[in-house]
């Protein structure tokens, strides 16, 4: 810890690689805490274990998938909610719509530290796949696309950054009052129907962090 690394040159006459994979490995051990690099100094070794921040890299409907395989959510409570005020706003439907809702805390791998806290809302008609969600590293929309004949073919997201109060901040092993980011999807199958509602909390970005790749595409 606190030594530096070869350079680009060094490590691809030492590896036998291009530089395009050295640079990929070092963004790697970057996004993992491992090293940092800065202009002028070279890259350092910043630590010996990875940290605990996830990085959540977003392009297509197959990301979210990859995201419930490389983390773990543990479901501490289940309860049927009827929507009612500012739930149906959230869950975009008719006031008495009965929904199943499960609400628990993601961690990364075999950490024992928090990454997020989730709540995921349901259909009450989906009921049947309560027994693997939380069970099975699979994203729950697959569930209900496996089960139910569904398809969901878009979902949509808002993130924004919200202080957490103190019970938040107790889950999430942070000071009540610091910064969180909240991410909603609302996952949607055939003719706007909504299949699923999943609202995650983030802690700080020493946790987590979101990227996204945005490509301008030729028009024809």
């Amino acid at each position: 810890v606190g030594g530096a690394l070869l350079t680009e040159a060094e490590l691809c006459r030492q590896f036998g690689v291009s530089r395009h994979t050295v640079r990929e490995a070092l963004r790697r051990l970057r996004e993992a805490g491992l090293v940092s690099r800065h202009h002028g100094v070279g890259t350092r070794v910043k630590a010996k274990a990875a940290a605990t921040r996830y990085v959540q890299s977003m392009a297509g409907l197959s990301d979210l998938m990859q995201y419930a395989q490389n983390t773990r959510l543990v479901v501490r409570t289940e309860r049927e909610v009827v929507a009612a005020g500012a739930l149906c706003g959230l869950l975009r439907c008719k006031a008495g719509m009965r929904w199943l809702l499960f609400e628990g805390t993601r961690f990364v791998g075999r950490s024992s530290v928090p990454m997020a806290h989730t709540q995921v809302y349901i259909p009450a008609a989906y009921g049947a796949i309560r027994q693997y969600i939380g069970s099975l590293k699979v994203a729950i929309y697959t569930l209900i696309e496996k089960h139910f004949g569904e398809c969901i073919v878009e979902a949509r997201q808002e993130i924004g950054a919200v202080p957490l109060n103190a019970k938040m901040a107790r889950l999430l092993q942070v000071r009540p009052g610091s910064a969180g980011l909240s991410i909603t999807r609302h996952y949607f199958g055939a003719d706007e129907r909504l299949l699923e509602v999943a609202v995650n909390l983030h802690p700080s970005l020493d946790r987590y962090r979101y990227s996204m790749r945005l490509r301008l595409e030729s028009q024809v």
